[in-house]
């Protein structure tokens, strides 16, 4: 019974690594889409338009996720 549960709480253990893995992965590319994004918008929109800036971001990492 002992070896069961150790076998198991091992198995989440290890699962639990993996998983978190994956999404600092994941985190670091919709960084990269937002850092694209921004360059966009900075591109196409003056400093005086924010609220036009940050709309053109938005819209742009929806299109991309």
């Amino acid at each position: 019974m002992k070896s069961l549960v150790t076998i198991i709480a091992a198995g989440l253990l290890a699962g639990s690594f993996a998983i978190s893995a994956d999404a600092g992965t994941k985190k670091s590319g919709m960084a990269e889409v937002k850092a694209q994004c921004q360059a966009q918008a900075k591109k196409k929109y003056s400093a005086i338009h924010f609220m036009k800036r940050r709309d053109y971001v938005k819209n742009c990492m929806n299109q991309r996720a």
